[in-house]
């Protein structure tokens, strides 16, 4: 741990990062910030951007941080830094606490599982499909008329399929996004284009809901660089969610707008609304929020993880603001295309 004081100077450290730096306490009597930095040279992943990262921490009087740092040595290592400001005794702003926690072998496990879940959802989906192939092959008819008694059945049977190749998918999606391997096809798109046709994917779903859905788009709209089918599976996801928890004859309303350097998507229900020690947890993988008044969770509990993933892919942000009794709003912003030069 270490603290800085306004003006970036070394205020404190502790006898478990000098070892790290493998220098002695009293040589970072006096430093500051730009040596700290300087020590740690190349094992950053960028010493850059972590200083100006930490600068700005230090202009923010109020929050406390959490981040994941990665520091490679002769061996990788991960930290969890917890940033808090502290105040003098006079009650003016002193400056701030870093904290790291040494969690290399939390990371390495939860690589150990996404690469299992990897490997075990390819293998599922290979037979899943087979199955389902064959059950629409029945329920078409090929094998000839079947009575009602065994289409329930087997309507059963096939929607169980499609729902664990949702899952199945749902999982390789972000196991290629933690892993780094998931390929974005870039372009220049519109987001308008993307949410008419998340709406026009998600209309028959609503419908059963007896929910109406909305689009409120200012007449022109700059464009992002976007992967088409990646923007639309994120507006799809979040339609569904707010349909999904929305109450009969409601509607779930698609509001974009430019905001500075990039364009919002807000796609905002009139459902019960999530408590606020829950706004960051559903964007967890497998995490959801209890359909009050509908008795059940729904979905695999992925959706917002993948969104909140691909968005950062796109070097945006994704967020949500809600109120018990008020309903919600997820918002996310993509930044615009560069002009055309």
């Amino acid at each position: 741990m270490f603290a800085l004081d306004c003006d970036q100077r070394l205020l404190f450290t502790n006898r478990a990062l000098t070892e790290l730096l493998g220098v002695s306490p009293e040589s970072l009597a006096g430093k500051n910030l730009t040596d700290l930095v300087d020590l740690m040279g190349g094992a950053l992943e960028s010493s850059a951007a972590f200083k100006q990262r930490v600068v700005g921490l230090l202009s923010d009087r109020e929050g406390t941080t959490s981040e994941l740092i990665e520091y490679r040595t002769d061996r990788r290592l991960y930290f969890k830094e917890i940033s808090q400001p502290f105040r003098r005794p006079d009650g003016s702003a002193g400056g701030r606490l870093f904290i790291y926690c040494d969690v290399t072998r939390e990371k390495k496990i939860d690589q150990a599982k996404s690469e299992f879940l990897s490997i075990a959802a390819h293998e599922l989906r290979t037979p899943m499909t087979s199955i389902k192939g064959s059950l629409d092959l029945l329920l078409g008819g090929f094998a000839g008329e079947i009575n009602e008694e065994v289409r329930e059945l087997l309507l059963i049977g096939q929607n169980g399929c499609e729902r664990l190749i949702r899952l199945i998918n749902d999982i390789l999606d972000l196991s290629k996004i933690e892993a780094g391997r998931m390929q974005l096809c870039l372009q220049t798109m519109s987001l308008f284009d993307a949410a008419q046709r998340s709406v026009r994917t998600i209309r028959n779903y609503a419908d059963s809901f007896r929910v109406k859905l909305v689009i409120d788009c200012p007449s022109r709209m700059s464009s992002i660089i976007g992967d088409r089918d990646r923007i639309d599976q994120v507006i799809t996801n979040l339609l569904g969610n707010a349909v999904r928890f929305s109450p009969p004859e409601s509607k779930v309303t698609v509001a974009l707008r430019q905001v500075g350097d990039m364009v919002e998507c807000r796609v905002i229900d009139q459902g019960p609304g999530i408590p606020p020690d829950q706004s960051e947890r559903i964007f967890g993988r497998f995490q959801q929020v209890e359909e009050r008044g509908r008795g059940k969770k729904r979905g695999t509990g992925l959706g917002l993880a993948i969104a909140r993933a691909l968005v950062q892919e796109h070097g945006g942000k994704i967020w949500v603001e809600s109120q018990p009794g008020a309903g919600s709003q997820f918002i996310f912003r993509i930044p615009l295309a560069p002009p055309a030069e």
